[in-house]
């Protein structure tokens, strides 16, 4: 019997949440007979808090997401919030409709990811019990604005304060031989594979205060301004596939990742929540498949299922089956 899953004893962080939902069932299918090693979902409805990566509607009600999380909890997923904001973030504290959601997410035993100590300190006021997740972009923000900033410190501190820890993925690489000797806990950090950023981009922070302004402008009559017109442009010419130009990526190999996993790394997340089906399908066969079994193999038996599943009349996307 052919073995799909890439890794043995490893918990995937999928960009399923809100977004490309649909790989969900065509997984559980292609992979009945194995271990479906997908466990944390992530992304987020529009709300203030947030960060703004795009979403699959526009409209969700709070019953709606709380039949959405129940839905997912009964497949084994635990649903985790991206509320990563980090624009004016203690401007939006008070937000109706985010804290509502707070509510809706902490009653389902869901998970959060946050980025910022303000966010962190509000959620643990109202719940003390929050399951909280460290974002990447914490340690990212922090390098860029402190040259003095002691990495390893900063995530044995948060390995006290939080559930799981990301982290950058620049770190990783550069201490790869000793991760698990310099952290408290490898058990409990979670590495991001498949960044395809910049090696130590200095735009980064830029760049997710852009993203952050689209959601912030969604719920206001703001416009976007020349100024940020021209650093998006900057952005997208540094990012990599844009223009030809040579660069040294942060993805991870099947090397640096296997070593990883020696020294005791359980959590894999792989980014993706603004890409389509087809492009994130090609980080999965790198990071989740087997390359023993050919990739065209794997899309041909992926496009099988899902033409079967539409032609039983089901609903392949989650989110709106229960629609």
């Amino acid at each position: 019997m052919k073995k799909y899953v890439k890794y043995d004893n490893i918990e995937y962080f999928m960009p399923f949440l809100y977004c490309n939902d649909l790989y969900i069932p065509l997984l559980e299918e292609l992979l009945k007979g194995e271990i479906n090693p997908v466990k944390y979902v992530y992304g987020s409805p529009h709300c203030m808090w947030q960060g703004g990566r795009q979403t699959s509607v526009k409209i969700h009600t709070l019953t709606m997401i709380d039949n959405y999380i129940k839905c997912l909890k009964a497949r084994n997923l635990i649903p985790t919030f991206t509320f990563t904001n980090i624009n004016e973030i203690e401007d939006k504290l008070n937000d109706e409709y985010s804290n509502n959601l707070l509510d809706v997410v902490y009653n389902n035993d869901a998970h959060i990811i946050v980025a910022t100590d303000i966010l962190y300190k509000h959620i643990k006021s109202r719940y003390p019990e929050a399951k909280l997740h460290c974002s990447v972009i914490n340690p990212i923000i922090k390098i860029i604005e402190d040259k003095n900033f002691d990495e390893t410190r900063f995530y044995n501190e948060m390995l006290d304060k939080y559930e799981i820890v990301v982290v950058r993925p620049e770190y990783v690489i550069e201490n790869i031989n000793k991760l698990d000797k310099i952290l408290s806990d490898i058990s409990r950090i979670e590495i991001l594979v498949n960044q395809h950023c910049q090696y130590n981009c200095q735009l980064h922070k830029d760049h997710y205060i852009i993203i952050n302004k689209s959601n912030d402008y969604y719920f206001s009559n703001k416009k976007v301004t020349e100024d940020e017109i021209k650093l998006s442009m900057q952005i997208h010419e540094q990012c990599p596939k844009s223009g030809g130009k040579e660069y040294k990526s942060v993805c991870m190999t099947d090397e640096q990742v296997s070593r990883l996993i020696d020294i005791g790394v359980k959590k894999i997340k792989l980014q993706g929540r603004h890409k389509s089906f087809d492009i994130l399908f090609d980080d999965l066969y790198q990071h989740f498949f087997n390359k023993d079994i050919p990739k065209e193999e794997i899309r041909s038996k992926i496009d099988l299922i899902c033409a079967r599943m539409v032609q039983n009349n089901k609903k392949i996307s989650i989110l709106y089956a229960m629609n």
